[in-house]
């Protein structure tokens, strides 16, 4: 199924607490960031390895005036455990109680989060969305990056 989540539209906003302690708040990208959301669902056996996968995606975003923001949907304490399992991680993780994932359309009637990546503009627009697996591979998102960036 696929999905038209607004690209050319505001991006919502939020502000989220992240495992580091860090608050993040959406807007505090706005002028000079891509702020590059991803969601995963954290119960995944595969969500660990796809997020340290993303660290070199991560990397390169940042070089780029981007930030890599993974949005989970569990508690501080469980998305901390995950954390740890993923190796090397380097962008923030975002304990979400599903109000974000509702917000961007990646919050299925079970409750789980779908796996979906958006690029939210210097001017808080979505201007890139993906779902499924696919939109969480690192050459995808660097990719996507690559051509709304410039």
């Amino acid at each position: 199924m696929g999905y038209n989540l607004g690209v050319g539209r505001e991006a919502p906003t939020f502000t989220i607490t992240a495992i580091d302690g860090s608050e993040i708040n959406l807007k505090q990208y706005r002028g000079d960031w891509f702020a590059v959301l991803v969601f995963v669902p954290t119960q995944a056996a595969e969500t660990a390895a796809a997020l340290a996968r993303l660290s070199a995606a991560a990397d390169t975003v940042w070089g780029l005036r981007g930030q890599l923001l993974g949005v989970c949907d569990a508690g501080r304490d469980e998305v901390t455990k995950l954390a740890a399992k993923a190796e090397g991680l380097s962008f923030p993780l975002l304990p979400d109680d599903g109000r974000v994932a509702q917000a961007y359309g990646a919050l299925k009637e079970s409750g789980e989060t779908r796996p979906m990546a958006f690029i939210v503009d210097r001017a808080g627009k979505i201007v890139w969305t993906g779902e499924g697996a696919a939109a969480l591979v690192p050459a995808t998102l660097v990719a996507a990056f690559g051509q709304v960036a410039r």
